[in-house]
């Protein structure tokens, strides 16, 4: 340590203690700790370093040395003084207000000096009647409970590391606190989240013994370090003696030394302990990414009908983490206006493997005839849709993950003028039945131009134009070649035919009229 200038009246101040020696000794700034003499026939040096041990550690030669009793007043002392208590404490202890340092260093030096180097009380020079308050405050103090000062037990605190390296991309830990005080508070530099083995933060100004913490590394990819400081109330320094060399590099003993002093911490003072760790970058992993296929669930097409309907989103992932727990929501969109429908859906899943495929829902209602929804969809970490997400694919004009939604049918309306019925064509009147005549066997009687049945007298046709047919012809009926009237039992296939027979006929009369 070093040890630097006094503060107070001349022969009685109080030293200013550093840590290290400051840069500028002419302005040290505030002193990490105060230091009084306990040795009054010795001279004291300034600006120079001091070794610091324990009350074993003395090289003087007084009461002190070896005094169990003596060194338990002198304990009471600093421990009841400036700068173990403010100043405004020790006023009101001592029923003086507005205490200066002057006056504290004072009373507090000749309170010291009366057992270390007399044994009984001196009519020592006052500055100033407060600095005798003190005194007699500190010296009665001291007699009266001395007994029950024992020297101060040590202040420990410490941190240990992780036994595995810290690795970025983590919960690196388990970074372990010891102390034997009731609780310890630790910070981290740079500002680092701290949680507890699952991930769940902790109280970082209650850290009691035995408690493991974790440096919440999850999001950090970069290489990095960081500084865990563990600091408790108290400190060690207080009762410890530094023992001033009379030369600058020399050891102080018994026969040369300049003046020992007792070292006071301040009552804000802690004890710390520190570790540091770094980290290297976490390996370079693809970012996760995502494709999706939207399909009306009754054809597997990209159409739905007018009246609504399930369509299911297939979403193909790639690189994520096996084994991680993730959420993918979509919802869809009118490719019109990119505006939103409402219409969503989520699933939750663990992979297997880094890359696969996850299915997602959505129930469509009627009132979307004539509409393109396109699926937007985003992966989440974890069960919920909060914060930012891993994997996002938001493609309006993507057709793979469109489905459009067809027009309703429309039903025609029925005509005013009614539709006409088709005319049925009449049927042809059927020919009457020919007349057979009786007096002229095996001749049938046909008619040749109306359908009347003809008169027959002795088996001679009484009507002109009745012709006599053989009855063994046998004929069907057909259409006549001229008119297309069907004649029965007959079949003429001209009027020339017809002409023919009739001169065959009128040929035969007149022969056997001859004859």
């Amino acid at each position: 340590m070093w040890v630097g200038n006094s503060a107070g009246y001349g022969g009685t101040g109080v030293f200013s203690i550093y840590n290290q020696k400051p840069g500028d000794i002419n302005n040290p700034g505030d002193p990490d700790f105060w230091a009084y003499c306990i040795e009054h026939d010795v001279s004291a040096d300034h600006n120079v370093p001091g070794y610091v041990g324990d009350l074993s550690s003395f090289v003087g030669d007084n009461y002190f040395t070896n005094s169990p009793d003596v060194q338990a007043k002198v304990l009471w002392i600093i421990g009841h003084s400036y700068p173990a208590v403010s100043l405004d404490d020790l006023g009101a202890a001592t029923g003086i207000s507005s205490l200066s340092l002057n006056d504290v260093a004072e009373g507090t030096t000749y309170a010291i000096w009366r057992f270390t180097e007399l044994n009984y009380d001196a009519d020592w020079p006052w500055e100033t009647p407060a600095s005798e308050a003190v005194y007699k405050y500190l010296v009665q103090g001291a007699k009266d409970n001395a007994g029950s000062t024992p020297a101060p037990s040590p202040i420990t605190v410490s941190i240990d590391k992780p036994s595995t390296a810290v690795e970025a991309g983590t919960l690196a830990g388990p970074f372990t606190v010891h102390t034997n005080q009731d609780d310890a508070e630790v910070n981290v530099e740079p500002d680092i989240a701290v949680t507890d083995a699952q991930g769940d933060a902790v109280d970082l100004h209650h850290v009691v013994d035995g408690e493991q913490l974790f440096l919440d590394l999850r999001a950090t990819e970069s290489a990095g370090d960081a500084t865990l400081n563990a600091s408790v109330k108290g400190s060690n320094a207080t009762g410890k003696i530094i023992s001033v060399p009379t030369s600058v590099g020399s050891t102080p003993t018994t026969a040369d030394h300049a003046q020992s002093i007792i070292l006071v911490a301040g009552e804000n003072t802690t004890t710390d302990s520190q570790v540091s760790v770094s980290w290297d970058a976490a390996p370079t992993t693809p970012k996760p990414v995502i494709g999706t296929t939207l399909l009306d669930d009754a054809d597997q097409d990209h159409n739905l009908v007018w009246n609504g309907g399930t369509l299911t989103d297939t979403v193909a992932y790639q690189n994520l983490k096996p084994g991680t727990e993730y959420t993918v929501s979509g919802e869809l969109m009118r490719k019109s206006d990119g505006t939103a429908t409402g219409i969503k859906g989520t699933t939750t899943f663990t992979p297997d493997t880094a890359d696969g495929t996850v299915e997602v829902t959505f129930q469509v209602p009627t009132g979307f005839e004539k509409t393109t929804l396109v699926a937007f969809e985003s992966v989440f970490t974890g069960t919920t849709t909060t914060g930012d997400a891993i994997a996002t694919h938001e493609d309006i004009n993507d057709a793979n993950q469109s489905v459009t939604v067809d027009e309703q049918p429309t039903t025609p309306k029925p005509s005013d003028t009614p539709t006409p019925t088709p005319a049925t064509p009449s049927s042809p009147a059927a020919p009457s039945s020919p007349a057979v005549s009786s007096s002229a066997p095996g001749t049938t009687s046909v008619p040749t131009e109306n359908t009347a049945s003809p008169t027959t007298t002795a088996g001679k046709p009484t009507d002109s134009h009745a012709v006599a047919i053989p009855t063994g012809t046998t004929e069907a009926p057909g259409p006549l070649a001229s008119t297309g009237a069907r004649v029965p039992g007959l079949l003429i296939g001209s009027a020339a035919l017809l002409s023919g027979l009739g001169i065959v006929l009128l040929s035969s009369r007149r022969m056997r009229r001859k004859h």
